[in-house]
């Protein structure tokens, strides 16, 4: 996922090893989705797809579930947030696997695919192509990772794990108290916008400085729809799981401000998002995370 996992756990009940072994476990999730969901290997499960267009796939749920919330949410967004955008990523230059410095592109995908071109079949688990489609799971599958990570650790008093940004916060700290998540600032370096106090909640935040693309300037991963309006630079989400906030951080910055706004709270999740100059737009219950 080219990205750096960092996993703390604390407990009472279990041994130093205990708790190791639970990690490890946990680490080795990131491993597993990785295998199935990402695009930059010929090998994994999304990209065989291309290799069956129009015909039925069972895939495993390793693969099924992201793709199922990622088209839940392509349709909450009228696909202004779409899974189906692999090709314009490739366009904007995102074709590097980060672990073998190896290329992959698909020209004979069309531009114009959107999600609408993927049928899932939910009672048999197959995914079908109706056109060669580039899946990018890019919004999804860290947080799902997260979420099946954390599964591991639900025994333990308390627990963190930060995938790049993504984070789930379980029970608390040695102290008894919630743990504290910071929010980076989207333009001044090593800078905090504010600090969570956060409690079995995933925080997610997406942002245009993440990464930018190699050949497009001023460009970064997250494409955004065309046409005209200001999107945020920022959005960071608090929600029962990481997939769901990794997913609804990404689709806040493809929706103007009230839009972003409506779509979390309509989903039960709280965000903030910072708009180009600066100015910022909060869901209601946003302050009450707010550590003093």
């Amino acid at each position: 996922m080219d990205t750096r996992v960092a996993i703390t756990g604390v407990s009472r009940a279990h041994s130093e090893d205990a708790i190791r072994q639970r990690i490890d476990n946990a680490i080795t999730l990131f491993y597993d989705v990785e295998a199935s969901c990402s695009r930059f290997r010929p090998d994994s499960e999304v990209r065989r797809l291309l290799l069956c267009v129009g015909e039925p796939v069972a895939v495993s749920p390793l693969l099924y579930h992201p793709l199922r919330f990622a088209l839940t949410i392509a349709d909450i967004t009228a696909g202004r947030f779409d899974p189906a955008v692999g090709r314009r990523m490739e366009q904007l230059g995102f074709v590097v696997d980060y672990q073998s410095g190896r290329s992959i592109a698909s020209s004979s995908a069309p531009e114009d695919a959107s999600y609408r071109d993927i049928e899932l079949d939910d009672e048999h688990q197959t995914v079908t192509l109706h056109r060669p489609v580039v899946i990018d799971l890019g919004a999804v599958a860290k947080g799902f990772a997260v979420d099946l990570a954390a599964l591991q650790l639900q025994a333990l008093d308390g627990f963190v794990i930060d995938a790049g940004g993504d984070i789930y916060a379980g029970g608390v700290r040695p102290s008894g108290e919630p743990w504290r998540v910071g929010i980076r600032h989207p333009r001044i370096p090593d800078a905090m916008v504010t600090t969570l106090a956060i409690s079995n909640r995933a925080v997610c935040t997406s942002g245009d400085y993440e990464r930018r693309s190699p050949v497009v300037p001023d460009a970064s991963h997250i494409v955004l729809p065309r046409g005209g309006g200001k999107t945020p630079i920022s959005a960071t989400v608090i929600a029962p799981y990481a997939m769901m906030a990794d997913a609804l951080s990404t689709a806040a910055m493809l929706l103007q401000p009230d839009e972003g706004r409506a779509l979390l709270t309509d989903c039960g999740a709280e965000g903030l998002l910072i708009m180009p100059d600066l100015s910022t737009c909060c869901t209601d219950r946003w302050e009450v995370y707010i550590h003093e």
